[in-house]
Order: C-alpha cells, then structure tokens, then sequence
C-alpha cells in the first residue's frame, strides 16, 4: 500500500492551469524526484502536498488519511516535514536550539511563554545532530555554518517530528557537487534506517540519476513521463523539454575542447558577425587591489582581474567562496570596500551603483530582484535605456574602434522575447505567479533592456533545468558575438567551461587565474 496517494490535482491561478490532473504514488522507503522545466508546476504540485495551497479539486492522502483542507502546521505533526530551497534556520541560535526549537513545535510547546527552553530534550536533540554529521558543531551560532552543514542542520530539524513523510525543495541548490552527493547519500541512509518516503524537487541531474529510485517529470502543469532514472533520461519526450543536449551537467561535455573551439563551432552554426579576437588593448574591465568587507569580516582579499571587450570570463568555486561579493564589490554594493576599479575608462572605485549602471555596467543578482507586483512586460519596460555605441572618445574606445565588432545592438522586446520565448508568452503575467526559474530570465532580460556594455551574472544557472541553463548559455555567446562583455560567478563548471573564455578560482576570497 501507497504511504501517500495524489489523484487528479488540478489548480489554476487566474487563467494560467498551474496543475493539471497530477497522480502518483509514494511508497515508504523510497526517494521519489520531480524534475521538469522552469514553470512546470513542481512548485504548485509540492506546495498542495505541503498544504501551503489548497487544490481546487482532487485528492491527497498521507496513509489512508485525506490531507486536503490541513494547514502546513497540522501536516508536520502527523509526520510530513519539509526543507527548503534557501534553508529556514534561526540564524542568532546555536546548532543545537536550532533542533531543541524544531521539538518544542513538534510537541507543541512552541508557544508556552512561562517554560524555559534552554536545555529542553537537550539529549534528543544532540542525537538529531549526531545522525547528521553535526553533533560536534552544536554550541556554534547558526550563522557561522559553512552553507553545506545548514542544510544539514535544516534536515535534522526536519526530522524533528519523526516524519514518514520527507518533502524536500531543491535540497542540494548553492552546494557544491561533492557536498551535493554527501547530502543525499546522508538521506538515503536515513531513509533506510528510518523508512522514511522522500519527495524531492531538484535541478542537479546528477543528484537525480544517482540518488533517486523513481522520477516524475512535469511540463506545463502535467506529467509528462514517469519511472526510473534510465528511463527517463531516455525519454525523447523529456529530452526535448527538459535535458536539452545535456551539456550543461556534462553528459554530452567535451572537456578536450578549448573555449576557441567552443565558441567556433557556435559561430559556425549560426549566421552571426565575425567573432571578434581579442587584442592587446586596454581592458573593458580591469580590478587591482579589491577588498571588501561585511562588518569586521573580509571576504574578498586584494582581487585582480581584468576583462576584455567580448571576452566571458567566470568566477568559479563553491559556495561561500567570495564570488557573488566580488561581484557585488565591482558594482559597488558592498558597503566597505578598497582597491581601485576601472570600467570602460572610468574610475568606478566610490562610484554608486546606479553611476556604474549608467556607464553600462549591468548586474544580474542571485536573488532576482524583480517587482513582483508588476506584469513581466512591465519588468522589461523599467530595465529601457538608451542604445549604447562604443565611440572613441577614450583610450580604450580608440582601441576597440579598430576591432571587428559592429556596433553594439540594440535590445528591445522582439530580440529579447527571440532570446527567451518563454517570456514572450507570459507578458501580462505578475511575476509574482512566475517560477524561480521564470524570473531568473526574466532579470536576465530586464538587464539586456538596458543595453550594458558589459553584464556582471551571479550564478545564472543556479535553480533552473537544463534546457533553460542552455538558453543562458546561448544569450552569453550571443552577447559576445556583437561585443558585449560578460563576467560570470558560477558553481557550475560544466556550465563555465562552456561559455567562457578563461576563468578565475576563488577560494576563501582569494582570487586565482586558473586558466
């Protein structure tokens, strides 16, 4: 018998069917994947299970017992937890009270003021932490915690309750590979001492293939394909919707070729301007000496580097390495800062944010930043500037005037919505009803709207499948083709590898050349 039986979901936000006729079935014991492109209904699907949305017909039943109708909190206390993609924890507490506040909620004396909670199931809590690798950490704060041992920490707050059911969204996003498959091996090994049914949403194809017993795969509200791993994978289906070529988690990555090589074969099919070569010029881009800090705590320690007009250069390492606050640094977000950052002939080194944008200095965040109370053509419209030419009014201008580049073009809405047709089709759309994935290329666009002479990208593959990560892929070759600079941050190699022209490591904050 089935632990937890969904039959026939269907729910729709206004006009768009979000979900639409979603079954399956959930043994115990067992690690089930949802998988599918950006805006699939993973999230809306997870979400009814999760009783954080009410489905507007059908059914969800957890051992025999109808779930419908049952908030989030009434779910954890008959065995349903959860994690999240950008983990939940209390930051200001240690490890410990951490797990001791996931009990108190789990026997439901989170709201008792007159009890003291300090040393409350002390024993059952260190016996969570030790089950995850964390026992040794549990008086450090929270916040200290490299990113890998939060989410840890967050799995044994989930387990908290005793679950039967594990939900977990994108548990491994913004880990590296080697703390991915730790994480998960961690899972399956609690899964089996614990008969514990796992249901997971992830992007990181190698975490699927390898971890989960069966995958579900979603497009446009619907399951499209359903089985094991192999099965999937070799589903035509699936490949055109989801995997794409598979280049960008390796399966079909030739990691002989140069990045000439890649880039002259993306040239050579598709009908676009001469690449350019770079010269020995004067760079678009070019950082000495940069530090900057949080608080009293350095993160990025004398970073040099330099970028040339046309050039893709990525910043790699794992998370928490320094590369979003290099990036961040460089446009002038961090509030302490030294060193010197020249852009396009100007001294951007105290300038604001805004003055290096209007020089044509693009950012995409991480974290969007999108108005989300606003439809996605109205994203689009508040990114318009001017079209920008490169003239020679400077040095570096001069330089870049004898090389082959046309001039740089001007974006508007056909060449965007060419670039990402997923947008062109959810124009009066809010964005606050588009997928994680959705929005990450919908703050791509908004920064090509204002036609940046160079495009500073943190993490554009990160949360996204990988049919959309070679989207990305080609909006980066695109823009070097007519000259358009681009410095990247990235977890991904494969990813990095693939569009760049060389890379920097970072490591604890310091800056490497690595090829």
């Amino acid at each position: 018998m089935s632990l937890l039986k969904v039959q026939h979901l269907h729910k729709a936000f206004g006009g768009n069917q979000a979900v639409s006729d979603v079954s399956f079935n959930l043994q115990k014991g067992e690690l089930l994947a949802l998988i599918g492109p950006n805006g699939a209904g993973k999230s809306t699907t997870f979400n009814l299970v999760n009783g954080q949305l009410a489905p507007d017909s059908g059914g969800i039943t957890l051992g025999g017992v109808s779930l419908l109708g049952r908030k989030p909190h009434e779910l954890w206390r008959m065995g349903v937890s959860r994690t999240f993609q950008i983990a939940q924890t209390f930051g200001s507490l240690t490890v410990a009270e951490n797990v001791q506040m996931a009990l108190l909620s789990a026997d439901e004396k989170s709201l008792a003021p007159w009890q003291r909670a300090t040393h409350y199931r002390r024993a059952n809590a260190l016996q969570l932490l030790d089950q995850v690798q964390l026992d040794t950490q549990a008086n450090r704060p929270c916040n200290a915690l490299a990113y890998g041992d939060v989410k840890r920490l967050e799995l044994a707050m989930a387990l908290a309750n005793e679950p039967r059911l594990l939900l977990m969204d994108e548990p491994t996003a913004g880990m590296a590979p080697d703390e991915r498959h730790a994480l998960m091996a961690l899972t399956r090994s609690l899964v089996n001492q614990r008969g514990v049914a796992v249901l997971f949403i992830e992007h990181s194809m190698d975490v699927v293939f390898e971890h989960a017993d069966r995958v579900l795969v979603m497009a446009r509200g619907a399951l499209i394909a359903q089985g094991t791993p192999a099965q999937v994978q070799a589903d035509a289906q699936v490949q055109t919707v989801y995997f794409g070529s598979g280049k960008t988690f390796g399966a079909s990555h030739n990691s002989q070729a140069t990045p000439a090589d890649k880039y002259a074969q993306t040239a050579a099919n598709d009908a676009s301007p001469t690449p350019f070569t770079p010269k020995a010029v004067s760079s678009l881009l070019a950082v000495q000496g940069l530090n900057a800090w949080y608080g009293a705590a350095q993160v990025v320690f004398d970073a040099q580097l330099q970028v040339q007009r046309g050039e893709v250069v990525a910043l790699v390492g794992r998370n928490g390495a320094g590369k979003s606050s290099t990036l961040k640094a460089i446009m002038g977000l961090m509030p302490q800062r030294t060193g010197c950052v020249v852009f396009a002939g100007h001294d951007i080194s105290s300038a604001e944010p805004y003055q290096a944008a209007r020089l044509g200095l693009g950012f995409v965040p991480e974290d969007r930043r999108i108005f989300t109370d606003l439809t996605v053509l109205e994203n689009l419209q508040l990114g318009v500037q001017a079209a920008r030419h490169l003239a020679n009014g400077s040095s570096v201008m001069e330089a870049y005037a004898t090389s082959s580049f046309p001039a740089l073009e001007h974006w508007s809405l056909e060449h965007i919505f060419a670039l990402f047709p997923n947008l062109a089709n959810m124009q009066q759309r809010p964005a606050s009803h588009m997928s994680g994935g959705e929005q990450q290329m919908l703050t791509v666009a908004r920064t090509l709207m204002g036609n940046p002479l160079m495009v500073l990208l943190d993490e554009p593959s990160e949360g996204v499948a990988p049919v959309i990560v070679e989207q990305m892929a080609e909006m980066i070759l695109a823009l070097k083709r007519q000259g358009v600079s681009v410095l990247l941050s990235e977890q991904n190699t494969h990813f990095a590898h693939w569009v760049s022209d060389r890379s920097y490591t970072l490591d604890r904050g310091v800056l490497t050349e690595s090829d």
